[in-house]
């Protein structure tokens, strides 16, 4: 399992929730980042980061540029504050670049528009207030990000993955990801076999077979 090869790696992870990882660990977690479009699959891609440091956010067009395609762009826009700095167009040009995801560690804005195009947003919350042409110093491509929530920190690093549903999302370093893989794998499946009887004796107005026959299997 170990040796797993990266875009295999990604594939097992499109097959699992989030929800599930969050069983098994919360490393990794970003507890504040939530989807701004209904997200009901889960979309797995390697990180790019960008690091903003002023409001100057050329660093992000620079990366929509370089990032590769199924990548998934991840802004550190914490020094920004209530400023927003993705919206509709840098979307549609995610969309143009076939990104996977963007996740923006800080706001967003456009939010109707973003809805509209159906592209995976995640992000603290949605802003009306945002960026404009600056010439402060630029962010930086594939630096290092350190998050942190709470008592929590994560670093987040290019070349991570990151895991994303309606129920979150996690970026875990490929190492740590194959790790997890096989446990995530088997807890998976025993719930799917569990939802599935279940949603099977509810949909047949079944309910009371379902569970006397479980009672007296104890």
């Amino acid at each position: 399992m170990n040796d797993i090869d990266i875009n295999d790696l990604m594939d097992a992870y499109k097959e699992i929730g989030t929800s599930t990882i969050g069983h098994l660990t919360g490393v990794g977690y970003l507890p504040d980042i939530k989807a701004l479009n209904p997200c009901t699959a889960t979309i797995v891609g390697r990180v790019l980061t960008v690091q903003l440091t002023s409001d100057n956010t050329d660093a992000i067009n620079q990366a929509l540029i370089q990032a590769a395609p199924n990548d998934v762009l991840c802004i550190d826009a914490q020094v920004l504050g209530i400023k927003a700095c993705w919206g509709a167009l840098r979307t549609c040009a995610a969309i143009y670049e076939k990104l996977s995801a963007v996740i923006v560690i800080g706001q967003a804005t456009d939010s109707v528009q973003i809805q509209q195009l159906g592209f995976p947003v995640f992000a603290q919350s949605i802003s009306a207030i945002t960026t404009f042409k600056s010439n402060q110093s630029q962010g930086k491509l594939a630096s290092d990000i350190c998050y942190r929530f709470g008592e929590q920190t994560t670093m987040i690093r290019s070349g991570d993955i990151a895991m994303m549903d309606n129920d979150g999302v996690f970026i875990l370093p490929v190492d740590v990801a194959r790790q997890l893989l096989p446990d995530c794998q088997k807890k998976h499946k025993a719930d799917e076999i569990k939802f599935q009887m279940f949603f099977e004796a509810y949909t047949h107005n079944a309910l009371d077979e379902l569970f006397n026959s479980s009672s007296n299997t104890r």
